[in-house]
């Protein structure tokens, strides 16, 4: 499994004109992204849970959760 995503997304903009964008997204997971901000050599990674644009530090991360809020330190 790739976790990646195309597709076409249809948009209107604020002349009304519609905008056919080709979408190429790539989904990580919180090892994967642990790993990678580990070989950039952050020390202290924190990853909480987020509900659709509301980030917040007292969230705990669940499958339910469609976005993350990463904090890390060098």
């Amino acid at each position: 499994m790739t976790f990646r995503n195309y597709n076409t997304t249809t948009v209107t903009d604020d002349s009304g004109n519609k905008i056919d964008l080709e979408c190429n997204e790539r989904y990580y997971v919180p090892s994967e992204i642990t790993w990678l901000l580990k070989s950039l050599n952050f020390k202290i990674i924190d990853i909480y849970g987020a509900k659709l644009g509301a980030f917040n530090r007292n969230d705990k991360l669940s499958t339910e959760d469609f976005e993350m809020l990463i904090i890390a330190e060098k």
